[in-house]
């Protein structure tokens, strides 16, 4: 049976099914992330690409129940057909701190051709690069926050706009299942995935080093390879940056109940970055000796040692 999705084998490189587990489940509470490896488009879409075009290459996630994201990952202008994509500006896709295996990871890849001139694409790359350098990932939802006065704005509504639209989109949608997967159901796990444009027959087919497919069938697939790595220490811009893109993306698309949950997740995460800092604060008066210390220091000590959410985070000496 021809699938879309495959596992590569990490024994012998070849495309496997994905419901196969060779890697390691992603468990309870742990760590992971999801990232881009190369991006291949060839002839194989119904005149898609026919020539030299603007593209770009933007994925969304959802883990659960949380709004799907969108990431841009590439833009690029006069892209022949077959040729890899490997220079993105960023080829995070998603990141999770603390996985709850009940939930499922939704993943959408979409490469889309967008004309656009020379001012508005320079901008665009420019806001894309600076993004991508300073947030860990390019996210559409936090542009007009960021580069106000910019022409990549534009470029960013007719992008989400095309997504709605389905217009000269190629989607590849993925659902990954923790460890509770049924029959029918992928397993979320480390390893190396390729997905393909269109159902395909993997026999022959293996991936190399490279990320690029190698076989003869290979000629005229379009294709995107991307990694579920475990991680044991996720970069705190990137989760930061998620979160804002999060919460700006229910903002912008929900109803009042969304709102509601947004202002919620912000307070939320407004307090923990409170009580972080009063916890440095804290440790730095701590080093200071006791005789030193003057009495509006030991009223701020005091005062955060009564802070519950920081009780099990003290030094037990206190």
């Amino acid at each position: 049976m021809f699938e879309t999705i495959y596992l590569m084998d990490p024994n012998n490189n070849a495309l496997i099914s994905p419901y196969t587990v060779k890697g390691k489940r992603i468990g309870a509470a742990e760590s992971f992330s999801v990232r881009l490896a190369s991006v291949v488009v060839a002839e194989d879409l119904d005149g898609f690409l026919g020539g030299k075009n603007d593209v770009f290459v933007m994925t969304r996630s959802a883990l659960g129940k949380r709004p799907r994201v969108e990431r841009v990952h590439f833009y690029g202008e006069e892209i022949e057909t077959g040729k890899p994509i490997r220079n993105l500006f960023a080829n995070l896709v998603f990141v999770e701190e603390d996985y709850n295996p009940l939930e499922r990871l939704w993943i959408e890849l979409n490469v889309i051709e967008i004309d656009s001139d020379s001012g508005e694409r320079k901008a665009a790359i420019n806001a894309f690069q600076s993004m991508a350098s300073t947030a860990g990932a390019v996210f559409p939802a936090i542009v007009p926050y960021s580069f106000a006065a910019s022409a990549a704005i534009g470029l960013v509504e007719r992008l989400v706009s095309a997504l709605e639209k389905d217009d000269e989109v190629v989607k590849l949608p993925i659902s990954l299942h923790g460890s509770a997967a049924m029959i029918g159901e992928m397993p979320l796990q480390v390893g190396t995935y390729i997905a393909f444009a269109r159902p395909v027959n993997p026999a022959g087919l293996k991936l190399s080093q490279s990320g690029l497919l190698q076989g003869s069938a290979a000629k005229g697939l379009s294709y995107v390879v991307f990694n579920v790595a475990g991680e044991k220490q996720i970069s705190h811009t990137e989760i930061t940056s998620q979160r804002i893109a999060t919460l700006l993306t229910q903002l912008r698309d929900g109803n009042p109940q969304v709102a509601k949950s947004a202002i919620e997740f912000l307070g939320d995460t407004l307090t923990a970055y409170g009580n972080f800092g009063k916890l440095n604060r804290y440790l730095e008066l701590k080093e200071k000796k006791a005789a030193d210390l003057t009495p509006p220091e030991k009223g701020v000590m005091d005062a955060i040692k009564k802070i519950p959410e920081l009780k099990s985070f003290l030094p037990k000496n206190t």
